[in-house]
């Protein structure tokens, strides 16, 4: 089993609505929220938590408040009724994602901005240096580089390891929608990139993703699976 929402962010959220899904997650939830110093980190906050807690109750057959949470060893947050399911969130600028899963999973979407490729690609392999700087265009070098940043970053995600492993100690090699790993790690996960609107990057890691059922979900459409 593998389910993947992305939802694109609305500012339309009114107020009460905001309040209610606000108080309907645990304190320490609440309290990292609360630490956000911008309207719009909070928003993207609530809104995975949110997401992920519907997800969670929809499949697990759980009231919202019957969902409690612990962390691992390696702090990765997981349900504590059911610790086989592997959850992950993420977000950037508009957009927000999760995926439930009845296997590890990671992923990772990011806004493509202009940013100085030369410079942060030195952390990644030599091989994933020479595919993104053998692209003829400014716009298709980024396009390259955030597809290779997503999925090591779903990667590391779905490993439970965050960053803690230098970026290129291991490679990625992408021609067309084929994608393959070269690691030392043990690993039997799958991959796919793909494009969010023209300006996001988003990257999956499981080792089921023939088996992901994604689909793209509205705010009115989360708002009608929350009961209040």
């Amino acid at each position: 089993m593998l389910i993947t929402h992305l939802m694109k962010l609305d500012c339309s959220l009114k107020t009460d609505t905001y309040s209610k899904w606000y108080h309907l997650l645990e304190l320490e939830k609440q309290y990292k929220i609360a630490k956000f110093c911008f309207p719009d980190d909070r928003l993207r906050s609530l809104t995975a938590g949110i997401l992920l807690r519907s997800m969670l109750s929809n499949y697990c057959g759980l009231t919202l408040s019957e969902l409690t949470f612990s962390t691992s060893k390696l702090g990765k947050p997981f349900l504590i009724s059911h610790p086989t399911i592997f959850f992950n969130l993420t977000h950037s600028a508009s957009y927000v994602a999760c995926s439930i899963s009845s296997a590890p999973v990671g992923i990772d979407i990011e806004k493509m901005v202009q940013i100085n490729i030369k410079e942060i690609a030195t952390f990644f392999s030599i091989s994933e240096q020479d595919y993104i700087f053998s692209k003829g265009s400014e716009q298709k070098r980024l396009d390259a580089f955030y597809s290779i940043w997503t999925l090591k970053e779903a990667f590391s995600k779905k490993m439970g390891c965050g960053l803690s492993i230098p970026l290129d100690s291991y490679s990625f090699s992408l021609s067309g929608k084929t994608i393959s790993l070269s690691t030392h790690l043990k690993n039997n996960a799958q991959f796919s990139s793909q494009s969010i609107e023209k300006h996001y990057k988003f990257g999956l890691c499981s080792p089921i993703l023939s088996e992901n059922n994604e689909k793209r979900l509205t705010l009115t459409e989360l708002i009608e699976t929350i009961p209040f």
